[in-house]
């Protein structure tokens, strides 16, 4: 009985005794690959979060500046104004530099020039001189929306790593000023 006795207790102590190298390996083993895909999507959320404030940074200061320009364009025609121009903003965006171009427009000629059935007779006369006024109608109105329209294409430049960023917003100003030409 006395056997008996000390074989369940080395069996009992044998259960206490705790766990083994290998399962203490395998237990860190996991808590290592969980905390290290925790660290990488905290370090993508605050690199994201990063990226977004920067971007805010940068369409803020295209908007303050598109309406200083705008502001500057106001009651100007587009002779006064200059094409191109570029700068670096005030503190503390020293970091940030910004660009424009003045483009001209231009249309292409949407009347043609026919190709449609001209009909018989007297009423085909009739037909072509409407068509050639529709065409005269047409080439005065896109020469007219090609002298009063521009495009504005405004840049804005930032470093970031070894390389340089760029956002570009575009808008069109209207000359309300300039006249309607009556002569092709």
């Amino acid at each position: 009985m006395l056997k008996k006795l000390s074989a369940t207790r080395q069996t009992a102590n044998k259960k206490e005794q705790g766990f083994t190298l290998l399962e203490v390996m395998i237990a860190m083993a996991i808590m290592l690959i969980s905390l290290a895909s925790i660290l990488a999507v905290e370090s993508n959320s605050i690199n994201a979060t990063r990226r977004a404030k920067q971007l805010n940074i940068v369409a803020m200061l295209a908007r303050g500046r598109m309406i200083k320009l705008e502001s500057e364009f106001e009651g100007k025609t587009f002779s006064e104004f200059r094409k191109e121009d570029g700068g670096n903003f005030d503190e503390p965006y020293q970091d940030y530099r910004w660009s424009y171009k003045v483009k001209e427009l231009t249309f292409p000629n949407i009347g043609g020039g026919g190709g449609g059935d001209k009909g018989e007779g007297a009423s085909g006369g009739a037909a072509e001189s409407g068509g050639g006024m529709a065409e005269m109608v047409t080439k005065l109105l896109t020469k007219y929306l090609s002298k009063s329209l521009r495009e504005v294409a405004l840049t804005v430049f930032w470093k970031r790593g070894s390389g340089e960023q760029s956002f570009t917003v575009a808008t069109y100003w209207v000359d309300l000023t300039h006249e309607f030409e009556l002569t092709e």
